[in-house]
């Protein structure tokens, strides 16, 4: 087993998918499942309703009339992205033990949901369907960063001292002899998601390595330094240019355009706080 693994292996004692998700899961196992029964689970957490009919009636789908139950909200979005977004939404407070003064839990969500928001817009770009997907991994693919938090500060502490002045990926390896992505794979492995989802996280800095879903990792790879440029935008010190970083092959592979992420970017911008609120709610 690969340390990476074995941290992992570690960290999922303590860091588990939101219970809600997994009673989801369970439910819509049933191919006899009525969506009044979908809707009954999901009203038994008051703070999960009020958040998915929020994003119903967002910019996020931009539905024509108000959605006023979740009935009719998983009529239009459907089960399998209903099971997206509650996971996307809930999963903050998997990791709400972190204390604050080991990392911005505010400013590491808002990397992700930026992350997500980018990878989303691209993915509706490239014309793909299962755009909901792309935003969950956006959310999801750095959780390894937590992972090592939690369980190796002293190391961690190194690397985010010095990330602003290296590529970052190669700095988690110079320290630690694996990234933050390999670490955040292999938990999301143990939680059992889609590997769609994991083959991304993995290969999100390689993503023409990735065999399985180049296109995914593609995507999430052009989103999270999208994402990372954004922040260094908000600095008042000159850091590290992210679009540079983005491997000039992903492009094509993606099948999206820079006008593309220049569109994206705009989106997330007005998305954000929105969907960051909606985030931090499940955590505060």
């Amino acid at each position: 087993m690969s340390a990476a693994a074995q941290l992992a292996e570690k960290a999922s004692r303590l860091f588990t998918l939101p219970d809600i998700y997994l009673r989801l899961q369970n439910l819509l196992n049933n191919e006899n499942v009525t969506i009044d029964q979908i809707a009954e689970l999901i009203a038994m957490d008051a703070g999960l309703s009020a958040r998915l009919l929020k994003i119903a009636n967002s910019s996020f789908y931009n539905f024509p009339a108000q959605i006023g139950t979740i009935s009719r909200a998983i009529t239009l979005i459907g089960h399998k992205e209903l099971t997206n977004l509650v996971l996307a939404t809930s999963v903050a407070s998997s990791f709400k033990g972190i204390s604050q003064e080991i990392i911005d839990m505010d400013s590491f969500w808002r990397h992700n949901v930026d992350t997500g928001l980018v990878a989303r817009h691209l993915g509706k770009a490239a014309n793909l369907k299962d755009i909901e997907a792309l935003f969950v991994i956006g959310m999801l693919h750095n959780v390894g960063k937590l992972v090592v938090l939690s369980k190796m500060p002293t190391e961690a502490a190194d690397i985010l001292t010095n990330e602003s002045n290296s590529i970052p990926w190669e700095g988690e390896q110079a320290v630690l002899g694996f990234t933050f992505a390999e670490c955040g794979a292999e938990l999301l492995k143990i939680w059992g998601l889609p590997d769609s989802v994991t083959d991304s996280v993995l290969h999100q800095h390689q993503p023409l390595s990735a065999t399985a879903y180049p296109k995914a990792a593609s995507i999430l790879h052009i989103a999270s330094l999208a994402a990372s440029w954004m922040e260094e935008e908000t600095k008042d010190q000159a850091g590290i240019d992210y679009l540079q970083l983005i491997d000039p092959a992903a492009w094509a592979v993606a099948e999206v355009e820079l006008s593309d992420m220049d569109a994206a970017i705009e989106y997330s911008q007005v998305e954000a706080w929105n969907m960051l609120g909606l985030v931090s709610t499940s955590v505060y």
